[in-house]
């Protein structure tokens, strides 16, 4: 069946989210996936949300995608610039 997907990449909204997850639980969830390179810059960040999560995600200048972790759950997620991811 297919999934659809959405992305928000508001910057502030994901500001104040990083704020609300904590270095130490960020730098866990790094840890936990394996990403050798952490993020550089607050460009790269977004979320996506599919039927069953709602995820951080980092892009790299490499167009290297990937998750950092599931962040549903948060008060600091935002309810509104979702759009509908194309591909």
């Amino acid at each position: 069946m297919y999934s659809r997907k959405f992305i928000n990449k508001d910057k502030k909204a994901i500001k104040q989210l990083l704020k609300e997850i904590g270095k130490h639980r960020y730098e866990l969830a790094l840890e936990m996936m394996q990403i050798k390179q952490p993020p550089i810059s607050m460009s790269g960040f977004y979320l996506e949300a599919t039927d069953d999560a709602i995820l951080l995600c980092y892009r790299y200048p490499s167009r290297y995608e990937t998750t950092i972790m599931k962040v549903q759950g948060f008060e600091s997620v935002p309810t509104e610039g979702w759009e509908l991811k194309k591909g």
